[in-house]
């Protein structure tokens, strides 16, 4: 008999503090292959054009993402950082932005994700359960196929519009000769050193990213296909059926953002650390902003206290420092490129985290002005 999964409201609150610093990772942003002779260099400007335009491409293969960003552990946020802390392998077969799925693969396990015009499903193995989301939720957490070589390429690229590109030397990536162009940000206040990109010369397809943190020489971040083909392949027109036993789980767009921005009840002030408040990147969801553009932008979401004080000490326990503001405290950890801090402010039930690919002053800025934010309730 199938079940329907319930989850509770108390439950529910945790998962801001896991959206909120998951969400610039996706907004922003392990050598795996033996290199043979590759393709040669591209007009750069040429490539970075045929990169952003390379959605309508199809493809199926298997890719490989690796991290070591060494997160530390926050509440809940487990299965999300070992996106980051680890290698996920993941087959893929894509159509169109509204139509592809994405196979993650672990040891005696899978997760597989349908996105289908109407829906998105989720099909996990271990857990026996099927999840299917109505509508576009304005934040959400990150899948695998966030980190698909396509998805993180466009997304970095469209996030850093107006910074430099030069050719790299061509590497040759699941039997395609690749052409190679390397984003170097300007912003001084961004932690990102370099993002490399290697793409099929024809298509605009990404094949291979790789990113680097500022002063570090190696990617903290690299996924590539190992097998690649650019065809289009089947995908079912409609998601798979619940089996016999299994749970069945059906939430909407609204529900989340409704959870999410239930929590902190917190307006946030227009300009931190010189940048302006940009809500509607996050669906207006109230009390979780993003502030600037481009590569230097950083989240904050107000939460409460207790969330605030299970960030704080995980943080804490993974080597942050505390911070003495004027009216509070905070503890700030920094993971090249990811700054990451907690802010308590005095006399306050509520709390607040702040992360971003920013220097970490940029953060301690911002801190410092949260804490002197006028009371109103929680």
């Amino acid at each position: 008999m199938v079940t329907v999964s319930v989850v509770r409201r108390d439950k529910r609150r945790r998962w801001v503090l896991v959206g909120m610093v998951t969400a610039l990772l996706l907004a922003v942003p392990a050598l795996v292959a033996a290199l043979a002779p590759g393709g040669g260099s591209a007009d750069p400007a040429r490539l970075r054009d045929l990169i952003a335009r390379s959605a309508s491409q199809p493809y199926q293969g298997y890719a490989e993402s690796t991290g070591s960003l060494g997160l530390p552990d926050l509440p809940k946020l487990g299965d999300v950082t070992s996106l980051f802390n680890g290698t996920t392998r993941m087959r893929a077969w894509y159509t169109a932005p509204d139509r592809s799925r994405v196979d993650v693969l672990t040891v005696g396990s899978e997760r597989d994700v349908y996105r289908l015009p109407d829906a998105e499903y989720t099909w996990d193995y271990a857990a026996n359960q099927l999840t299917e989301l109505i509508g576009d939720p304005p934040v959400r957490l990150p899948q695998a196929g966030d980190l698909l070589p396509p998805d993180l390429a466009r997304r970095i690229l469209a996030d850093a519009p107006g910074d430099p590109v030069t050719a790299l030397p061509g590497r040759r990536i699941a039997g395609i000769a690749a052409a190679g162009v390397r984003l170097t940000p300007r912003d001084p206040d961004t932690t990102v050193g370099t993002v490399d990109i290697w793409a099929d010369p024809a298509t605009g397809l990404p094949l291979r990213v790789e990113l680097s943190a500022r002063g570090q020489t190696s990617p903290v971040l690299t996924t590539a296909f190992e097998e690649v083909d650019l065809t289009t392949p089947t995908i079912p027109a409609e998601a798979p059926n619940p089996v016999p036993g299994s749970g069945f789980v059906v939430t909407s767009a609204p529900d989340v953002a409704k959870a999410l921005g239930a929590l902190g009840q917190a307006t946030l002030p227009a300009q931190l650390a010189g940048r302006d408040l940009r809500t509607t990147e996050l669906g207006g969801i109230r009390g979780v902003g993003l502030y600037g553009t481009g590569l230097s932008s950083f989240v904050v979401a107000a939460v409460p206290g207790d969330v605030g004080a299970q960030a704080a000490d995980a943080a804490t326990k993974a080597g942050a420092a505390s911070i003495k503001l004027a009216r509070g405290t905070a503890v700030a950890k920094s993971i090249p490129p990811l700054s990451l801090l907690v802010v308590r402010p005095m006399f306050s039930r509520r709390a607040y985290v702040l992360a971003g690919l920013v220097d970490p002053s940029v953060l301690q800025a911002a801190a410092g002005a949260l804490t002197t934010l006028p009371r109103r309730g929680r």
